[in-house]
């Protein structure tokens, strides 16, 4: 007999889900299923066995950050029919926590292997995975491919998914601030008339929180700053990379923000060739900037976030104060539970405009999707939905 290698990966919080789904599953077929730690034996009726060796970031997060990575540099080098899916999927590379390894034997019924494969793909719809073959083809719970290394793929869009107990993974029990927070957004969403999700709890609770510094806040959004407006004069018609790093180097004379940059804004702004997606990516992050300000009480109001945010009055701020300093000295720092107050409408704002995605449909009233899900990215750090996680690392969930 032939051994075949599958690997399955999901967005999970109770990694116990997959083993639990393959013993269900496999319930018909199998005489026996041990699970010792990591690894799931089904012995199967006709003497051969299934394994599955699980590895999640709750026990092994270095391994599954240097898979992802690995996973991520390969199908970057894809040249895709459709960029966007490429990126998506790039995205939800990202996002994986949890990865399946699937070794079992192949005969020649293929009735057999076929009944096999096609019960790991009830699996993989089941905790909303995605299987990858050998031959470096990802499908997902339905039998589609969603990228392969060919840069195909079945799909016209694709948006990176995940399990809701993700959210819940090593979270403390909602206090009744949470479940007024939780109320206070969704009676505001009905008013609006968005849809809400009743069972999506609060991003992060008050007893799990931890707001960044105030100067914190203003030193990533000069940072943020002064890579959104390289890429915005990058993005013309007639890009000059030398105008474009007059403004960088002014915004390090003025807030030192070459300490500030991270790892992935740094290699961005070092590099002559950047693709057009990147400069575009980059200046999203405008839309940071504008919460960070916000949440350091240098700007008074965050907007409905139907539109992007007003840049000449950020770019006003900081070409007109003369340090982190100088701004630290200007207005009142919003409180803990103002920002995670924000923070939570912001989750329900992005689960409405994914559902939509999802569905084919356009954003509910009138959310502009990019500015929802910059604000849902910089909530996270801002908050620490994922702990200390470093900024280019953060993996927001709706």
């Amino acid at each position: 007999m032939d051994k075949v290698n599958l690997t399955l990966y999901t967005v999970i919080g109770d990694p116990d889900r997959i083993p639990a789904g393959a013993r269900k599953l496999f319930q018909g077929v199998a005489k026996s299923v041990s699970t010792e730690d990591d690894r799931t034996v089904i012995f199967l009726q006709d003497d051969t066995s299934i394994v599955l060796n699980l590895s999640h970031r709750q026990g092994k997060p270095d391994f599954i950050a240097s898979h992802v990575q690995g996973m991520a540099d390969y199908f970057s080098q894809a040249e895709a029919d459709s960029e966007e899916v490429k990126q998506n999927i790039l995205r939800q590379i990202a996002c994986f926590n949890c990865v399946v390894g699937i070794v079992f034997e192949t005969d020649d019924n293929a009735a057999r292997t076929n009944y096999i494969v096609n019960t790991f793909f009830d699996l993989a719809q089941e905790v909303n995975g995605f299987l990858l073959y050998p031959n470096m083809h990802i499908y997902n719970g339905q039998g589609k491919l969603v990228f392969s290394i060919e840069g195909k793929s079945d799909l016209k869009e694709f948006t990176p998914i995940g399990n809701a107990d993700v959210l819940d993974c090593g979270r403390s029990e909602d206090t009744e601030a949470d479940k007024q927070r939780q109320a206070r957004s969704i009676a505001l969403l009905k008013e609006q008339g968005i849809p809400y999700a009743a069972h999506l709890r609060c991003a992060v609770t008050e007893q799990d929180a931890c707001v960044r510094s105030r100067k914190e806040m203003l030193q990533r959004a000069a940072a943020l700053f002064a890579v959104a407006v390289y890429s915005e004069v990058m993005l013309a018609e007639n890009p000059d990379r030398r105008e474009a790093f007059l403004y960088v180097n002014k915004m390090n004379e003025i807030y030192g923000i070459e300490a500030f940059l991270t790892p992935m804004e740094m290699a961005y702004i070092q590099d002559a060739e950047s693709e057009e997606r990147q400069r575009i990516q980059f200046a999203w992050r405008y839309e940071c900037c504008a919460v960070l300000l916000w949440a350091a009480g240098v700007v008074e109001e965050l907007p409905y976030p139907s539109e992007i945010c007003d840049v000449p009055v950020i770019a006003g701020l900081f070409w007109q104060h003369k340090g982190i300093d100088d701004l630290l000295s200007k207005g009142i720092p919003r409180t803990d539970a103002e920002i995670l107050d924000a923070a939570d409408l912001t989750l329900r704002y992005d689960w409405a405009c994914v559902d939509a995605r999802v569905h084919g449909k356009e954003a509910p009233g009138a959310l502009d999707g990019g500015v929802v899900m910059e604000r849902h990215y910089v909530f996270d750090w801002l908050t620490g939905v994922e702990g200390d996680t470093a900024w280019d690392d953060i993996c927001p969930h709706t």
